[in-house]
């Protein structure tokens, strides 16, 4: 699926809460979305709309205890979503967007296992559909994640908490995964953005820079897209310093 066709709704509560959304309203859609689930719980459409909105709502609060008061509930959100369609994509992705920024917030012991959502959902995605940007984005930034920890950490998590998604991550991986999410969605502000933070952390000033740059120019199309600019700009500022 397109990632603008995520942004379109098809009628009423759906409808109205895209609309909210694209204003840059994520609490106004989330209400308008809790009051629709309060009467039809199984509207798949309102549920991942639903965790969408608290991902932002989250990404918003300051400090881990405000942010998980939104992811810990998306995420039973996008298990229901998921529970009623399994190859469902769209909840598919948001399942293991919520899940990854939840385990940053996490104990190592259940880190672990919300990591391996985010690996598990994007291999799925990507079975359905080997272009969706979301889900490269999503193991990009997975193994970036992993690969920043210290050797020590990696070590710790591999032998005692071992699974997949820790013993596949790699610095080759995140890049080729990060690079194959603005390949397919080219037009979105964050993977552009974690794109440029991976070239950042890697030395790559010059690729750092042309893709913080792209982030300055394309369209803020998520809530959280002028936030992502604002920090585009100060590490242009810093990259140039």
């Amino acid at each position: 699926m397109a990632a603008r066709g995520q942004l379109v709704g098809f009628g009423g509560a759906v409808a109205e809460s895209d609309l909210l959304y694209l204003a840059g309203e994520p609490r106004q859609a989330f209400a308008v979305l809790e009051t629709h689930l309060a009467t039809d719980s199984t509207d798949y459409d309102a549920l991942w709309r639903a965790v969408r909105a608290s991902v932002v709502i989250g990404l918003e609060e300051e400090g881990n205890t405000a942010q998980n008061l939104w992811f810990d509930p998306a995420i039973h959100l996008a298990h229901r979503a998921v529970a009623l369609r399994p190859d469902g994509v769209d909840a598919l992705y948001w399942r293991g967007v919520v899940t990854g920024r939840r385990a940053m917030n996490a104990k190592p012991s259940y880190a672990v296992d919300l990591v391996q959502f985010v690996y598990d959902d994007a291999h799925t995605i990507l079975a359905l559909d080997s272009l969706h940007g979301g889900a490269h984005n999503m193991l990009g930034k997975l193994n970036y994640e992993i690969m920043s920890l210290s050797r020590i950490e990696r070590a710790v998590a591999r032998v005692f908490m071992g699974n997949a998604a820790l013993g596949d991550a790699s610095w080759e991986n995140a890049r080729y995964h990060l690079e194959k999410s603005v390949e397919s969605w080219p037009d979105l502000v964050l993977l552009q953005f974690d794109l440029g933070q991976l070239y950042r952390k890697r030395g790559s000033r010059e690729a750092a820079v042309q893709a913080f740059r792209k982030v300055l120019d394309l369209p803020a199309a998520h809530p959280i897209d002028p936030r992502l600019q604002d920090e585009a700009r100060e590490l242009l500022a810093e990259l140039s310093g």
